[in-house]
């Protein structure tokens, strides 16, 4: 029950957690189609049946597996990544339609899965997609109909079919205004939240994400090395150039460390005024140091132009170290000293702490 619950959290807050779950169900529904298949068998055995179901079952096993392999392993928003998952409600169908003749067509127990593939393909598709889809299922449900049933015009068989038809369109008509909806009210909270975390200016994350981010790590006790870097007499910038080309400084530096530093490595955050914050996901200094001379020397080497046309040059300071059980606010004085160190050594350098 406890592994249940973030599963369910996470299906919620977005797509790749909706998919795992969809995912799942595929393998129930493959386990159970086949008692549900064996069970008809033995009571009507059916050679040609028979080999139709294992080549079914080996081409979902194929299909799933594959699918599984991309939802697990490739990074969301990737073509396979998407193609997997968006393509998957159409393998559903296919497999839906397959099977549900080899089950007892109109008669088989599996004929309600047909309102779970409508709700998945209303995620991606919305109420158009919702009610294409179930246009196909009402086709599909109406040929088997037609060839399974001797008195079709009948009151009661007739009532029957058109209670199906009605319940397909309802699923994926209300489904796709239902998921619509939620799917708009999630995006629209999702950015809000992303402004708030938001530094206006450079676009990189602001000082409220910093503390949040720290405080998880340290809590869930990752190896990370905390960095403070500082643009050197930036004081002497707005001075000189005005505050407006600050503002581009500001910009431009966010912009170069943020290409630097690897997105599933580390994160960079705007401190505050001309600092900036980075959390790095290693635990070798020597990693740490290469990625920070690689930032330091781009800035450094970096031209800079104020709306005169006249260009400039600027450095930073860094101070770094692993984090070792500190608490948030412990670890960042801790690395502040050593960012003022590496000013009063004359700035432009790199102070890491003598422990890790």
């Amino acid at each position: 029950m406890k592994e249940l619950k973030p599963l369910l959290k996470n299906a919620y807050l977005s797509y790749h957690g909706l998919e795992i779950i969809f995912s799942s169900l595929r393998w129930v529904f493959l386990l159970l189609s086949t008692v549900v298949f064996t069970v008809r068998y033995t009571q009507n055995p059916d050679p040609l049946k028979f080999y139709l179901f294992v080549a079914l079952v080996v081409f979902g096993i194929l299909y799933m597996g594959v699918s599984d392999y991309y939802l697990h392993k490739s990074p969301e928003g990737s073509t396979m990544y998407t193609f997997m998952t968006k393509g998957g409600p159409f393998f559903d169908f296919i497999a839906f339609s397959a099977l549900i003749p080899l089950t007892g067509g109109i008669e088989s127990p599996l004929l309600p899965v047909a309102y779970l593939i409508l709700l998945h393909i209303a995620v991606y598709w919305r109420i158009v997609g919702g009610l294409i889809a179930a246009t196909l299922f009402c086709t599909f449900y109406s040929i088997i109909f037609y060839m399974q049933v001797s008195d079709v015009y009948t009151l009661s068989n007739l009532v029957v079919y058109f209670c199906h038809v009605l319940f397909l369109y309802l699923v994926g008509g209300l489904g796709g205004i239902i998921v619509s909806r939620e799917r708009k009210q999630h995006s629209e909270k999702n950015e809000l939240a992303e402004v708030a975390n938001r530094d206006y200016l450079t676009n990189l994350l602001n000082h409220r994400s910093f503390q949040e981010n720290l405080r998880k790590d340290l809590e869930n006790g990752s190896d990370f090395y905390l960095v403070l870097a500082d643009i050197d007499r930036f004081k002497s910038i707005n001075d000189q150039h005005g505050h407006v080309t600050g503002d581009k400084v500001l910009r431009q530096i966010g912009e170069i460390i943020s290409t630097i530093i690897p997105a599933k490595q580390g994160k960079v955050f705007r401190y505050g005024g001309e600092e900036f914050a980075i959390i790095l996901h290693m635990n070798r200094k020597k990693e740490v140091d290469n990625l920070l001379v690689t930032i330091k020397e781009a800035i450094a080497s970096h031209l800079f132009y104020c709306d005169g046309g006249e260009s400039f040059s600027v450095t930073m300071s860094f101070g770094s170290c692993i984090q070792n059980g500190e608490k948030p606010d412990q670890l960042v004085e801790k690395v502040d000293k050593l960012l003022y160190e590496a000013k009063h050594r004359g700035r432009n350098q790199i102070v890491y702490s003598n422990v890790g």
